[in-house]
């Protein structure tokens, strides 16, 4: 197994059934899925093993309670049941080019962290791939869709054109890998930024520079199709925010509540015959 490919979700089955769907049409077959559920309904239940059961993957999900959001906790609970040595992180409204996983797999090294870019789907589009159940790569030029230029494909022009970096504050957790070593380093995602939405993808980067891993960030491969739907802004600061400005005056290397402080809640829903269900 080259990698194991950890899916979030909080009760949206429709956009989980296509994204799941991308990830059976990978060219990367060397792959585990790892549903991490954040307390979602049994739709989603549903949607799995209607997708995934027909599969000859190893997959797993796994859920714990609906008690507010806990994406950081999650995350580490999807970790805690991977099985191989390299990890991507993705959410359920971000739609998968079939060489997503290959692309990832071919930048992929010890010490250097990737973020991926990521296009967005026009209302229309979205509600027509809900409705089929079905995704194929739109075009660059379809109208409506947003930062086309991460439409490109083109993994020669992402070698000539990315370098590792040191230190960045713009990442994003849909589209994110590392090997498990370098996530071990740095104990995880961390259970502090739970309960508000967002931040812990930044502070797990912020904490992975500190310990001297690199960015690369992925062009012109790894593409992904963000999913429409609201999102409301908070433009005032809170308390993540002012978490992240500690952690980057302290220049954190571990988590404060990380994967090795989990507890034992969380249970398989359902899994593949292949998946030996050990934690």
């Amino acid at each position: 197994m080259k990698v194991s490919l950890v899916i979030t979700t909080y009760n949206w089955s429709s956009a989980l059934k296509v994204v799941l769907r991308s990830i059976l049409g990978q060219s990367e077959t060397h792959l585990e899925i790892i549903i991490a559920d954040d307390g979602s309904g049994p739709d989603t239940a549903e949607a799995v093993q209607e997708i995934l059961e027909p599969s000859d993957l190893r997959w797993c999900h796994v859920r714990h309670h609906d008690a507010g959001i806990r994406q950081a906790r999650v995350k580490n609970l999807g970790v805690t049941y991977a099985s191989a040595p390299y990890l991507i992180f993705v959410d359920h409204d971000v739609v998968l080019h079939p060489d997503f996983v290959a692309d990832h797999l071919a930048f992929a090294q010890s010490g250097v962290f990737l973020q991926g870019k990521r296009a967005f789907l026009p209302e229309s589009y979205t509600k027509s791939i809900l409705t089929n159940g079905f995704f194929c790569p739109p075009s660059p030029f379809l109208a409506g869709l947003e930062n086309r230029k991460n439409s490109f494909r083109s993994p020669k022009l992402g070698r000539v054109f990315t370098r590792p970096k040191r230190f960045q504050t713009t990442l994003r957790g849909s589209n994110l890998s590392m090997s498990r070593q370098d996530f071990l380093q740095v104990d995880g995602y961390d259970e502090t930024f739970d309960q508000l939405w967002g931040r812990e993808d930044s502070d797990i980067c912020y904490r992975l520079f500190y310990s001297g891993i690199r960015c690369r960030n992925l062009l012109f491969s790894a593409l992904q199709y963000h999913l429409h739907h609201e999102v409301r802004k908070n433009r005032q600061k809170d308390r993540l925010d002012q978490e992240l400005d500690l952690n980057r005056n302290e220049k954190r290397k571990k988590a404060i509540k990380g994967f090795s402080q989990i507890s034992s809640e969380g249970e398989i829903i359902w899994a593949s015959d292949k998946f030996d269900g050990r934690r």
